[in-house]
């Protein structure tokens, strides 16, 4: 299994989990075949990652190295917009934002 980004999905990819939403609530059951359009879907819908079968094929960036190379460069206030719940969320975003400046 490998966590990938879901603009590196391919037609085929099978879901090694099921793919839920923000509040829990599932879109998509584990074994599921993925599609490159349908996942361009779930990206419009604030999916960032699915979990998927297999090893990382050479060459494959998994999640966590995508979202390393491109975390800095994205606005703090659009990587928090709605989630910044509970106080919680809210120390994260002022330690976060303490770590930028």
């Amino acid at each position: 299994m490998r966590k990938i980004s879901i603009r590196i999905v391919k037609d085929g990819m099978v879901l090694a989990e099921p793919l839920k939403n923000l509040h829990g609530g599932l879109l998509l059951e584990k074994g599921t075949a993925l599609t490159v359009s349908f996942a361009a879907r779930l990206a419009q819908r604030g999916i960032s990652t699915v979990c998927v079968e297999g090893e990382p094929e050479p060459g494959e960036e998994t999640t966590s190295t995508v979202q390393f190379a491109e975390i800095e460069k994205i606005p703090l206030e659009e990587l928090f917009k709605g989630k910044i719940v509970n106080k919680s969320m809210h120390i994260i975003y002022e330690a976060l934002a303490r770590l930028r400046n």
